[in-house]
């Protein structure tokens, strides 16, 4: 026994990026928030910076203000779903491009 959450150790066994980028955005936001440190210390490990910079970018819009009715701008959403697709790209050893209107396939 590891004694990590059963979902914590299935990121800690992925063997491919592909699998930690799935595991990433299917993941529960409850847990990506309360076992941050352990998630950040899994990819680390695992040499996966583009899902600590994911994880980055979700905290980001956790913490902005949301609109009057409790939604998420436009802005939030495209920068969550920039971060998706930078995070798949990367997991599949793809270049992207950042561009102003959104993510680019080099």
């Amino acid at each position: 026994m590891s004694g990590l959450l059963p979902i914590i150790e299935q990121l800690a066994a992925a063997a491919h990026h592909a699998d930690r980028a799935n595991w990433l955005l299917r993941c529960p936001l409850d847990i990506l928030g309360r076992y941050d440190g352990t998630i950040r210390n899994r990819l680390m490990h695992a040499g996966f910076p583009a899902g600590i910079g994911y994880l980055d970018e979700l905290r980001t819009v956790k913490c902005a203000v949301r609109r009057e009715d409790g939604q998420l701008s436009l802005a939030q959403t495209d920068m969550l779903s920039d971060a998706a697709e930078r995070l798949r790209a990367a997991a599949h050893g793809w270049n992207v491009l950042e561009t102003p209107g959104g993510v680019t396939d080099l």
